[in-house]
């Protein structure tokens, strides 16, 4: 079976959750496929991380057996035919979609969402209030919404994700596959890092905008009230790449240490993950990652969206500045509450998030694909589509 990969770039696994899903999700397909690949926006991933890094990633995709394809999108669909073409992203496809029905009419399209884009920008307009960001959520929800009901499938990370899409448009086919999270051995938090705290999160916008806001507000309003309580409390932001309004809150009690090509060695030295998120969508890799190292967890409302957390058993939560610093001073205090909700914490993700667990949904997705339903182009939008076509290639050249 063959399978197109459609991304704007190469995954980079160590830079945000997103993208470690993303390179894990192209790994199981791999073991049940023929994976071609093909980066619609290489020559702007160079351009942002460099060639050098741009190509490693390029590299690791090609060591795992997938065919990395250089010429473009119109050669990759040209090429060969595909059981099935994957977007990554509903942006991605926007502009293809049309083109993949007319040129690959046997495939299934499918659309990993990633992140319910429009439910996160509607979310940060009701925190924000501002004309500009609610203008930018209906529009993003046009264009998302008309993506999906295009496709044949449409993966989420949540079912919460699912039922909010399902809402908007019955007739869409959606599965589940969500963050994926291989186990680490738990290590004891040593007495030297029993006053540390963590914050992992990509700053890149526009989907850090999520994370940015999370640290301004957890350093002006929360933070205070731990270290009246815990004058000798730390925090650690990782994360890139660097921006001005995260590097500005460095202090004394704040190292901001930006991209670090291994997150283990600070997440095997911190007592507690903080995600004081107040607006975002899917599911936070951040919190699944440190409840994979049986970090315990302080996080609000919005961080726990998707997982099937058990408030106050696998995580802390704190939905106003008072309340987030009382659940982290007491983790600081209580060590044997602390034990428990981390353990908890990683026993949840072992039972439902491991890459063992999510390996059987898409395992059952690629060979159960032709029971899905498949969406044909009308008969009269391919015949316009196949003239559009022969103009390009025959006639309008001759005019540019």
């Amino acid at each position: 079976m063959n399978v197109l990969i459609v991304a704007d770039t190469f995954p980079a696994p160590d830079r945000n959750s997103a993208d470690f899903r993303f390179s894990k999700l192209i790994g199981m397909i791999g073991e049940e496929c023929e994976v071609f690949f093909c980066a619609l926006g290489e020559k702007r991933q160079i351009e942002k991380m460099g060639a050098d890094q741009t190509a490693r990633y390029r590299a690791a995709l090609a060591d795992a057996g997938v065919h990395v394809l250089g010429a473009g999108i119109g050669r990759a669909l040209s090429e060969r035919k595909y059981n099935a073409v994957l977007f990554e992203w509903y942006y991605a496809a926007l502009p293809l979609i049309e083109e993949v029905r007319l040129q690959q009419p046997q495939a299934q399209i499918i659309v990993d969402s990633v992140d319910v884009v429009f439910n996160r920008l509607e979310a940060k307009a009701r925190v924000t209030q501002a004309n500009e960001d609610i203008a930018r959520a209906a529009q993003t929800k046009q264009d998302e919404l008309s993506v999906y009901d295009k496709s044949d499938i449409v993966i989420t990370v949540t079912d919460a994700d699912a039922e909010i899409l399902r809402r908007e448009n019955p007739r869409l086919a959606t599965l589940t596959i969500p963050n994926i999270h291989p186990l680490q051995e738990p290590v004891a938090i040593a007495a030297d890092n029993a006053k540390r705290l963590i914050f992992i999160g990509s700053y890149a916008r526009p989907g850090g905008e999520t994370n940015i806001d999370a640290m301004r507000y957890f350093c002006a309003e929360i933070l205070p009230l731990i270290v009246r309580a815990e004058p000798e409390v730390k925090l650690r932001i990782v994360g890139g790449p660097q921006t001005a309004e995260i590097s500005e809150l460095a202090s004394e009690q704040v190292e901001v240490l930006g991209f670090v090509p291994e997150t283990r060695p600070f997440l095997e030295t911190s007592a507690i993950s903080i995600a004081p998120l107040r607006f975002g969508g899917g599911m936070k890799g951040k919190i699944g990652e440190a409840m994979s190292y049986a970090l315990p967890v302080v996080t609000t409302s919005t961080g726990t969206e998707g997982f099937g957390l058990e408030p106050g058993k696998h995580v802390l939560v704190g939905n106003d500045p008072q309340s987030f610093a009382d659940a982290v001073v007491k983790l600081l205090r209580d060590r044997e509450a602390l034990e428990q909700v981390r353990m908890a914490g990683y026993q949840f993700i072992r039972d439902h998030y491991s890459d063992v667990a999510v390996q059987k949904r898409v395992h059952a997705l690629f060979q159960n694909l032709k029971s899905y339903p498949h969406r044909h182009m009308p008969l009269m939008r391919r015949g316009m589509g196949w003239t559009k076509q022969l103009w390009q290639r025959h006639v309008e050249w001759r005019f540019k």
